[in-house]
C-alpha cells in the first residue's frame, strides 16, 4: 500500500514516480511555448504518505502558470505539519487559489484560524423611540462570528468549507462518488485495482467529489 508508514511500504516508488510525472508535465509545456496545450491536473491523495518529500511542493509552485493544476489532499493540518514542520505548512496554505476544509477535523488551532479566516456577519438594526421631542431613529452595526470552533468542529463530513481567492468562504454539501451517476464505474475501478482489505469495503469508500451543480 502507498500510504501504508513502515516496512512495506510503496511511498519511495509513488515519490519518484510522481517527481517523474511532475517533470515531464513541465518539459511538456515547455515543448509547447511554457503552458499545456490542455490543463493538466496532478490529484495528490493521502500527499504526505505517498510522497515524502519535503521540497515537493516547491516544484509545484509555478505550475500554474505552465496549466497544470496541482490539488493536495491531507488528512490533517498535523498530517502536513509533520512533513513539512508548522511555518513551512503556514506558507504552503497561503499558495493555492482554493482551499477545501472538509469535516472531522478537531484540532482546536486549525479551526480557530478556520474560524477567523471565514470571519464575520454584519448587519444593522435600527430602533426606534418615543420621547417629549417626538419619536427618534438609532441605527447600530453588529458584527457575529460565522462559524466559531464549536460549529466547525461539530461539522458533519457532508459538509466543506470552501475558501476561494477573490470570494467569501462557502459552505457546500459533498457528493460521494458512489452515490452518483458513475456508481457503477467507481465500483468496477475499486474492484479492479484496490487491494481486498475486510475492514474497508467498496460501499464505504471515502473517495468524494465537490458537488458542482448549479
Amino acid at each position: 500500500m502507498p500510504s501504508q508508514e513502515g516496512a512495506g511500504s510503496a511511498a519511495p516508488q509513488t515519490t519518484a514516480l510522481t517527481v517523474a510525472l511532475a517533470e515531464a508535465m513541465e518539459q511538456r509545456a515547455e515543448r509547447l511555448g511554457g503552458r499545456m496545450d490542455v490543463f493538466a491536473l496532478m490529484a495528490l491523495d493521502e500527499l504526505a504518505n505517498v510522497a515524502r518529500r519535503a521540497g515537493l511542493l516547491d516544484q509545484f509552485s509555478h505550475c500554474g502558470s505552465r496549466r497544470i493544476i496541482v490539488m493536495v489532499v491531507l488528512q490533517s493540518w498535523s498530517q502536513g505539519v509533520q512533513l513539512w514542520n508548522e511555518d513551512n505548512m503556514r506558507k504552503i496554505c497561503q499558495r493555492p487559489t482554493s482551499r477545501v476544509c472538509g469535516g472531522g477535523v478537531t484540532k482546536d488551532g486549525f479551526l480557530r484560524a478556520l474560524s477567523d479566516l471565514i470571519g464575520d456577519y454584519s448587519y444593522t438594526t435600527v430602533s426606534r423611540s418615543n420621547g417629549k421631542n417626538g419619536a427618534s431613529r438609532s441605527r447600530q452595526e453588529w458584527k457575529e462570528r460565522i462559524f466559531d470552533v464549536s460549529n466547525l468542529a461539530a461539522r458533519d463530513r457532508g459538509r466543506a468549507v470552501v475558501l476561494a481567492s477573490g470570494a467569501p468562504a462557502t459552505l457546500l454539501k459533498t457528493r460521494p462518488l458512489l452515490n452518483g451517476k458513475h456508481k457503477e464505474a467507481v465500483e468496477a475501478s475499486i474492484a479492479l485495482n484496490a487491494p481486498a482489505r475486510k475492514d474497508d469495503p467498496p460501499e464505504n469508500s471515502r473517495i468524494y467529489a465537490a458537488n458542482g451543480d448549479k
